[in-house]
């Protein structure tokens, strides 16, 4: 069942796609075809099966790694959105550290808000504080 989406995604067959998933309970294979369709730059539709995974530990998983190709991408606000569905912190973490990665600072603090653990919070200012030194170093 999973490798026959996997070959519809890769024929670009989408709606059919989408249609196939809504028979489909395992978080494990909904987490490899969400995988499968971030690969693919089918970010939307990615993010629509991983909000049909159960664990929210593995939801919070997929969609972190949706929104870091978002940012990849260059899709920020995209990315900032996605991360109000999350709700793990050291996911949030690698949204935020990744924001300062491309520069992004207000939007890694936007992220960084959601985060309730200070040493966590403290790690990303950090990084903001340290990308900002070495700019002015430049």
């Amino acid at each position: 069942m999973v490798s026959d989406i996997i070959k519809l995604i890769e024929e670009g067959k989408i709606e059919e796609v989408l249609k196939k998933v809504e028979e489909i309970k395992e978080d494990a294979k909904l987490e490899i075809i969400a995988l499968t369709l971030i690969e693919r730059g089918y970010y939307k539709e990615a993010v629509k099966i991983a909000e049909k995974i159960s664990s929210p530990g593995l939801r919070d998983e997929v969609l972190r790694k949706i929104a870091i190709a978002y940012i990849e991408n260059g899709e920020i606000d995209k990315a900032v959105n996605l991360a109000e569905k999350i709700k793990t912190e050291t996911d949030l973490e690698k949204i935020a550290l990744k924001l300062v990665e491309v520069k992004k600072y207000r939007e890694a603090l936007k992220v960084a808000e959601k985060i309730k653990s200070r040493a966590i919070k403290e790690e990303i200012l950090m990084s903001i504080i340290n990308a900002l030194l070495d700019e002015l170093g430049k």
